[in-house]
């Protein structure tokens, strides 16, 4: 039988092996996940369908706990406020939407910005301290550092958002604290959002006067920086459409712009289908609306 005896010695090697094995390597149950990072990570599960209510609903909801359970950590805020603009911009697409439609965009927006805030003081404390001493938005804005940019950009979006619901009164009264805000997140980075920063500005100086910092000008200016930088941006164009073009009386340029958009297809834009698929909607409802608007 000793033909067994290196079988048998093999298997007792095996055996002391396994036993000087951790536990962890033998199967037994790991310690408890960080639930933060569960969170994120069922959020991020949803994320990509984000056009589909129920999916964004679960993305809000899991980034949302992560933001409860560790707040002010930039890595958890800005999911929650790319999210929470998402379902703001979601909720306003169509401009016939009506009044509870446009109490959640408002809703959104306020959401967006507080966890953009919470980011921003994390990734900036001299921008905090400076916004809290009382210091002028663009000397605080000018100690932003780059990954401050885009939540820079969500602050001063959502803020804006909150304005606009609000009138064209509240807008005025808030401008001089935004466009810094967003000047410099454009500085810092144009790219945040698919070129948000400038694509924003140029909607802003069309929508203010002149003397406010705005007008045709300004605007123009701007659209064409961010055509040139992100040529494949619906948004651009609906947003041009919507606030140059309106303001001007371009109709040609206006129908030009959302015909662009509406002959896309939004599953051509990768992982920006569901912005897209927004893009074409609102393109639509203002083609729609086109006779009160000229």
């Amino acid at each position: 039988m000793a033909h067994r005896r290196p079988l048998a010695g093999a298997v007792l090697a095996a055996a002391l092996l396994a036993c000087a094995r951790p536990a962890a390597d033998r199967g037994a149950p790991a310690g408890p996940r960080d639930p933060v990072a569960a969170a994120l990570a069922e959020g991020d599960a949803a994320w990509p369908r984000r056009g589909e209510p129920a999916r964004l609903a679960v993305a809000l909801a899991a980034y949302r706990a992560a933001a409860a359970a560790r707040p002010g950590d930039a890595a958890v805020e800005l999911p929650l406020a790319r999210a929470e603009a998402f379902r703001a911009r979601a909720a306003a697409v169509g401009a016939a939407v009506g009044a509870e439609a446009e109490a959640e965009a408002r809703s959104a927006h306020e959401a967006s910005a507080r966890a953009a805030e919470r980011a921003l003081r994390s990734l900036s404390p001299a921008f905090a301290q400076a916004i809290d001493a009382g210091s002028p938005p663009a000397q605080a804005a000018a100690l932003v550092p780059a990954p401050g940019a885009e939540p820079l950009y969500w602050l001063a979006l959502g803020r804006m958002g909150v304005a606009r619901a609000t009138g064209h009164a509240a807008v005025l009264a808030v401008k001089d604290h935004l466009l810094p805000l967003m000047a410099r997140a454009a500085e810092l980075d144009e790219a945040v959002d698919e070129g948000g920063p400038v694509r924003e500005l140029g909607a802003w100086s069309a929508m203010l006067p002149t003397a406010a910092g705005g007008g045709a000008g300004a605007a123009r200016a701007r659209f064409f920086r961010a055509a040139e930088r992100f040529p494949d941006d619906p948004w651009r164009r609906v947003l041009e459409a919507r606030s140059l073009c309106v303001l001007l009386q371009d109709r040609a340029a206006f129908d030009r712009l959302l015909g662009e958009v509406l002959s896309t297809e939004a599953a051509a834009a990768g992982a920006r289908a569901p912005e897209a698929a927004l893009a074409r909607r609102e393109a639509q409802a203002l083609l729609d609306k086109r006779a009160s608007l000229f």
